[in-house]
């Protein structure tokens, strides 16, 4: 099993010097404005009221002195937030904690966390995924944790996904005791992260 995570990471290393890292475009998804927006335009005044508050913003920015600099700062996302990552439209759904029915697997750490995504492709093309390659997670002290391959969690992240589908998983990792975790959500062959932030005490 060591020998295939090695080669694996050779290859992503090997692959990240062949590649020319692009920029991925990440954005915070707000679902409620998303319904408000849909509504707007069945009632034929989406446009008009969308206009109207892209005028009202760029007044307060001007009362208040902000710049289109300070308008790109990275939003803090946490559970239930959903982030449009090019193509893709990511919500992580929920945390818990599991116990290993196997009584000879035990965590090397302090406990088993699983991390629930719902994923949604909404591109024209199929998109690959990849726990191994698209997903991290930190303690709050800046540690990396591992995946474990030894629990199983609800459904899978890994494969394909269609244009105009979507998929719900689990991913577990073996986590350290920490005040919270960042869970990272990146493509290896651009730069740009989505992140999420889960408190200890969210976590079921």
């Amino acid at each position: 099993m060591k020998k295939l995570i090695l080669s694996v990471v050779l290859l992503f290393v090997v692959s990240l010097f062949l590649v020319a890292c692009d920029e991925s475009s990440v954005e915070s998804v707000d679902e409620d404005v998303e319904a408000s927006e849909e509504t707007q335009e069945d009632n034929g005044n989406g446009q008009e009221e969308a206009d109207q508050e892209e005028a009202d913003n760029e007044d307060a920015s001007e009362e208040d002195g902000s710049t289109e600099e300070e308008g790109n700062e990275e939003e803090e996302v946490s559970i239930g937030d959903t982030v449009q990552f090019d193509d893709l439209k990511i919500t992580l759904l929920g945390t818990r904690q599991i116990e290993s029915d196997n009584e000879f697997i035990e965590e090397d750490n302090d406990l088993f966390l699983a991390v629930e995504l719902e994923v949604e492709n909404t591109g024209d093309e199929e998109e690959s995924m990849s726990t191994m390659l698209n997903m991290s997670l930190f303690t709050s002290d800046g540690y990396s944790q591992d995946q474990t391959l030894m629990v199983d969690g609800r459904g899978s992240l890994d494969g394909s996904l269609g244009a105009g589908r979507s998929m719900k998983g689990e991913i577990v990792f073996d986590v350290e005791d920490a005040d919270f975790y960042e869970f990272i959500f990146e493509n290896p062959f651009t730069t740009g992260q989505a992140i999420w932030e889960i408190p200890k005490d969210a976590i079921e």
